[in-house]
This record gives structure tokens, sequence and C-alpha cells, in this order.
């Protein structure tokens, strides 16, 4: 798998996760905000919510019904009390019930409390549920406080003028106990009198108000009960804290949205820390091998080719076994190539300093070989020129060949000098012709071999079967033959014998001419340097091809021509050239 594939697979994998953990924060937040909702709301109204609960939350043991704490403490907190009754009225389970509260309840007699037809302290609700193949009843019960002051102050206990409300001291002391107010209220809802009344409960009552505070007291935070008189058009109006905690104070917000919110926020905040160590986590994980990179790269460019390491010496990328970093595990392609970059231009730049440590060799050797026939041409000259002595004409003419054979020696250094340069500059042959190459390099050897300087029939040739016709620039092909034939018989023993060997389809698409000696052959290190510029020198002993130039101007011109050099060698045995074209 690529590293694109890679990459993608691991960033596909990291936001799928990602996104299922967010998932998961908002559905556990949205479970915790409904769970809220319901206890907000078996709080304002145990009596029809809260019972439901505490059928559901019921378990049957050995020692009768189990109700969940938190719903018994509920209970508890509105001063309610709870009985469970089987099918004949007994009490089965009780919770928090007061001593005035029965024990056994007759058919009519819990109906009679719960309607309200036969007086009872305690407001009822009932539930009659099947659970588990079992059918409950529970009794929910609450102190009724209001209904029976409501009474009294409309019965007349308490009296009313126009300036005043007169409480009896037993009633101001109950209402004081319950905290509890009264009101008495005009036809047209405005106050009139009061007695007990907290600040935040208003003076005046529109018929929608007095409506919505009547039947939603949660969110006004007090209950209260009126009783209207025709005859006078007034309204008494008794109230109470819904708890005895805050005392009916209002609430700034809902609670529900206090519950929205502080939810809303801690989820928030979750996702911000979740985010914040996906960050540093990814910065880690990717940012800190592409920050590897970055500076390996860097060193690169001021020519420092190792990677990086660490204070105690080890590479960032891989552990002291030598195996890839978890973290870098995924730039493995990336960092194997920058390591085959680091190294290639390590090896080049070896190349090249070598290549300039041969170029100054080859400088002092080309410069001695220069100067050494330049000092005999001007040598001879000056014996030529002085005169004191009268040279004769045979000696004349045996000084003025030899100063052009130096002339010719210098001459042939140069041009190879030249002739490097413009085939490093990609040069192409000047004008290219057809040869049949069995007759034009049979002709080409018999010339190589008439030269005193190879001895005689050390050259032997072997025609290709049928005429091979090649278009190539002759002068060229010439030069290379001259320099493959000084090679092998110069730098051989006396007796090393040079078999030129042709071959070449009809049409002349494949071409091949072959160069093999039975001569010294070469080492590893010679045949890697072969076409070098400037690997040897030479000196005024040799000919012109010895320059050190001569298999690189050779590989040079054959290239120029379309074709290539292949070499094989083996010390002691001699060796072979082809030249191919195809």
């Amino acid at each position: 798998m690529n590293i694109k594939r890679r990459l993608t697979l691991k960033f596909v994998l990291q936001l799928a996760i990602a996104g299922m953990v967010v998932l998961l924060i908002a559905g556990f937040t949205i479970f915790w905000m409904l769970q809220r909702f319901v206890e907000i709301s078996v709080t304002r109204d145990f009596a029809s919510v809260g019972l439901e609960r505490v059928v559901e939350s019921s378990v049957l043991g050995k020692e009768g019904i189990r109700f969940a704490p938190s719903l018994l403490e509920q209970v508890k907190d509105h001063d309610g009390w709870l009985q469970s009754l089987d099918e004949k009225g007994h009490v089965e389970n009780a919770y928090n019930t007061p001593q005035d509260v029965p024990t056994q309840y007759g058919p009519g007699e819990l109906v009679a409390y719960w309607t309200g037809a036969t007086p009872f302290p305690y407001q009822l609700a009932l539930l009659v549920q099947e659970k588990d193949g079992r059918l409950y009843t529970l009794v929910y019960g609450a102190p009724n406080r209001l209904d029976p002051l409501l009474k009294q102050v409309s019965n007349g206990t308490g009296a009313a003028d126009d300036k005043s409300l007169v409480i009896p001291d037993a009633l101001a002391e109950e209402l004081k106990t319950a905290h509890a107010f009264v009101q008495l209220l005009d036809s047209s809802g405005v106050e009139l009198n009061a007695y007990n009344k907290p600040k935040e409960v208003p003076s005046q009552y529109s018929v929608q108000e007095l409506a919505l505070r009547t039947l939603y007291n949660d969110r006004y935070g007090y209950r209260i009960k009126t009783s209207y008189d025709e005859q006078t058009g007034r309204t008494w109006l008794v109230g109470e804290p819904n708890t005895r905690g805050n005392l009916g104070t209002k609430p700034w917000m809902p609670e529900e949205v206090t519950v929205f919110i502080r939810g809303s926020a801690v989820m928030l905040g979750v996702l911000l820390i979740l985010f914040v160590l996906l960050s540093l986590w990814q910065a880690h994980r990717f940012g800190a091998p592409m920050l590897h990179m970055l500076v390996w790269l860097d060193s690169i460019g001021n020519a420092v080719y190792q990677e990086p390491v660490d204070r105690k010496g080890f590479h960032r990328s891989r552990t002291p076994t030598g195996k890839w970093r978890r973290r870098y595990r995924i730039f493995a392609e990336v960092m194997v190539s920058i390591e085959k970059l680091s190294t290639a231009l390590q090896r080049d730049l070896a190349t090249r300093e070598q290549s300039e440590s041969l170029r100054e060799e080859w400088i002092v050797g080309i410069t001695h070989d220069l100067k050494t026939p330049l000092s005999s041409i001007t040598g001879y000259a000056h014996l030529l020129a002085e005169p004191a002595y009268d040279w004769s004409q045979e000696e004349a003419r045996k000084f003025s060949a030899t100063m052009l054979d130096k002339s010719a020696h210098m001459d042939a250094l140069i041009n190879d000098l030249a002739m490097t340069y413009r085939l490093k500059t990609g040069i192409l042959p000047p004008v290219t012709m057809e040869v049949e190459l069995n007759a034009w390099l049979e002709q080409m050897l018999i010339q190589a071999g008439a030269d005193p300087a190879y001895g005689m029939q050390r050259i032997v040739f072997h025609a290709a079967q049928t005429d091979v016709w090649a278009t190539l620039y002759t002068p060229w092909l010439e030069r290379v033959v001259n320099n493959l034939t000084a090679n092998s018989l110069l730098h051989n023993q006396p007796d090393t014998i040079l078999t030129v060997s042709l071959w070449g389809s009809e049409d002349g698409s494949k071409i091949m001419i072959q160069f093999a000696d039975n001569g010294n052959g070469m080492d590893e290190v010679t045949l890697n340097r072969l076409f070098e510029r400037y690997y040897r020198g030479t000196d005024t002993a040799s000919t012109s091809n010895g320059s050190g130039l001569g298999m690189a101007i050779s590989k040079g011109l054959i290239e120029a021509m379309g074709g290539r050099i292949a070499v094989e060698t083996q010390l002691g045995e001699g060796t072979i050239i082809r030249l191919i074209w195809q």
C-alpha cells in the first residue's frame, strides 16, 4: 500500500473515531439532560409523574416491594408519604407515613378520602398499574394546608374591611408556620388587603395572570388557592411556597434552560478539550516526522547528507534495532527516497571531487606533454638559427622532420582536448554518408596495420557474410577504429593479436563491430574508469593516441552517431570491445 492510500486510510479512520466519540459525548449529554428534565418534572409534580417512576423502579423481593432511594428522597422533600396496598386494602409497604394515616382502607374509604367527600388532612394521589404480572396500588399523600386555610379565611374567620384585614391569632400562627399568605382582591383583581404577603407577590392580577399562577405554580414559586364571593365580587387568595427550601423565590431562569445551558457548556468544553488533545496527538503523530524530514532536507541543502540524530546519537526515525518507529512507519517510502537521494548526492560529490582531482592531474600531465615536444621544437629551432654552425641540407631536413613530428604530437593533444569538450556539449555529426562497412573497415585496418609501431600481421579481420550498409560520419568512425587499435596493440605484449569482426542485418538496423585481443586484460578499477576523462597521462615517448582521452573520445563519438560501447575483459585473458548500433 502506497503512502497516499495509507495517509487516506489513517485520516478517514481517525475522523470516523473522532466522529463516534463526538456522537457518544452528544448522546451522553442528551441522556443526562433528559434525566434532569424528568427529575425536574418529578420535583414539580410528584403526584402525577413521580408515582409512575416509583412503579417503574420498584423491585419485588422476598421482603416485599422495594423502591428507588432517590425517589423516596423526593417524597420526603415534598413532605409527602407513600403506601403500597394489596387487593384487600392492607398496607404492604410504607414510607414516611404520619401517625394519623390509616394502615388499612375499606373499598369506599380510600375513594372518599381521594375525592374529598370525607375530610382528610392530606391530598391524595392514586396509581393503579400492573407490572410483572402483579397489580400495584400506590397511595401518595402530601399535607393539604391550603384548602383548610382557604376555608377558614373565606368562611369569615378572616374579617375584612376597606382598611384592614383582621386575622385571629391561631390562624395567624398557622399561616406563619406554613409560610403562607392571604390576599383579598376586589372585582377587578386589585388587592384590598393582605397578610404575611412576600414582596415578590403582585398586588394586582389580571384574569390571565391569576389563571396561569393557579395552573403553573412552578413557574412563579408559589402554590395558590382562590375562593370567589359572588355577593361581593371579591376573591380570597391563599398561597404558600412550592418547597420549604426556597420559600417561594422565583428562579431568574427556568430550570430546564439552566440544565440545557449547563449540559451544552459541558459538552462544548469536553469537545474543545478533545479537539486540543487530538491536535496535539496529530502534531506528535504526523508533525514530528514531517519536521524531521524537512530538517533532513535542509541539511542536504547544506551538504550534510547524514540523517539528523537525537541527543543520544540515534536516528529519530528508527529504534536502536534499526526498525521504523511507529509514527515514522507511514512515511517509510518518503524516508527511503530521501535516504537514496542523500546517498546519491554524497556519491556524486565524491565523484566530482575525484573528477576534479583527475582533471588537475591530467592538466599537469598534458602540460608536461605539451612542454616536452615544445622544448624539442625550440631547441632544434635555435640550432637551425645559430650562425656559428653550418648545417648540411641532410641535417636540416632531419631537424625539420623532428620538429614536424613534435608539432603533430602537440596538435593531436590539443585536438583531443577540444574534441572532449565538444562531445560534452552534445555535438552531432557534420555530414553523414552511407558506407558499406565490410570494404571500408578492411581498408582502415590495412592502413592501421601498416604503422611500424604496431608490428607486422597483428590484426585479423572477419568480415560479415553479407554487405552491411550504414549511414555514419566516417572520419569519426575512423578515429574510433584507430584509438581502439592503438590501445590493443600498444598497451599489450608485442605478440598480442587483435581480431576485428563485423556483424550486421540486411536492412542495416543492427550492426556490431567487435575488437577482441588476447592481451593483458584489465582489472575492475581500470574497467570502471576506462571512459573517464583525465584518467591517464602520457609522455613524449608515446604517440598522440596515448593522450589519456582516446577512450573517452571514442565513447562520445559512437554515442553521437547513435551507438553504444560495451566492454568485456578479464585480467590476463584479454579484452573485447563492441561497437553496437540497433
